[in-house]
């Protein structure tokens, strides 16, 4: 199990690196592009809609998106997308959570309409984080990965407290507050560095500290740091809900494409919604 995971990571790390690094603009948006056909056909299959209608939603999830690509003005029209996106995760997704329950999202046609508006942001918000630049990408990612990776290390090493204990049972209050504030502590040191090494000047964290004041900028990075936990705790109880341990098998050893990004559907509209109240 380990070597799969470990064979399926690499493979993805270059498959990711040979895009960025020679794809350009098209192979970037053909990369989201496939990432979101995944993603909407798990979202379907986790609201037990059935094989052939998660194929369909799949396929109308995509010529959606397409069709919004040609005829929107991504960088401007885009963003009351990725608004009511941000909506959802901050006043509805924290009620789900607490209650455990979908609410209205129970009924089939709000729950696929909703998924269609959480997915299709993100890969908006992928889109348009590239046009920032390769660095500024891998950086607003990378809150996501830090305030995950050292939120496991801080629940197991001190973890006493439930997060959640009908969702996720291994999630601790302390896990993740550890990572919450080492994704603070790493956003300092890049913001830090930046003089030495020029191009962390290219990190959204750089930009977000050059224009607000650092007890702001500290503000936001815990809130993003916050909302990857709220994504994690959503998709685990859809899974939950579904019966199902993984949102799919599309990543061996890792699970489905919902399992890696689900962190990331809530953090990157925000961090973009975030991007375009600084440039104002």
């Amino acid at each position: 199990m380990l070597r799969t995971r470990v064979i399926t990571a690499v493979i993805l790390l270059l498959v990711l690196l040979a895009v960025l690094a020679y794809g350009g603009a098209l192979g970037w948006n053909l990369f989201v592009l496939a990432v979101l056909l995944g993603a909407f056909w798990e979202w379907a299959r986790l609201g037990q809609f059935g094989a052939p209608k998660s194929v369909l939603y799949a396929i109308a999830g995509g010529v959606m998106c397409l069709v919004g690509a040609q005829f929107v003005s991504l960088q401007t029209s885009g963003f009351p997308l990725l608004a009511l996106a941000s909506v959802f995760w901050v006043a509805f997704a924290p009620w789900c959570l607490r209650h455990v329950s979908l609410g209205v999202l129970a009924n089939p046609f709000v729950y696929g309409t909703v998924g269609f508006v959480l997915i299709a942001a993100a890969g908006l918000a992928l889109v348009v984080t590239k046009t920032y630049g390769i660095v500024f990408l891998l950086s607003a990612i990378a809150i996501c990965f830090a305030a995950d990776i050292f939120a496991y290390f801080f629940g197991k090493a001190f973890g006493k407290r439930k997060l959640a204990p009908r969702i996720s049972p291994g999630k601790s209050w302390e896990g993740a507050i550890g990572g919450a504030l080492s994704v603070l502590i790493l956003s300092w040191a890049v913001v830090l560095l930046a003089d030495q090494f020029p191009v962390l000047e290219n990190t959204w964290q750089a930009m977000a500290f050059e224009r607000w004041h650092p007890v702001v900028f500290s503000f936001w990075l815990l809130v993003l740091s916050a909302y990857s936990v709220v994504g994690d705790l959503f998709e685990s109880m859809l899974k939950r809900r579904a019966g199902m341990k993984d949102s799919s098998q599309l990543l061996p050893g890792h699970g489905g494409i919902l399992d890696r990004i689900d962190a990331q559907l809530p953090v990157l509209p925000l961090a973009i919604l975030l991007v375009s109240a600084m440039a104002g």
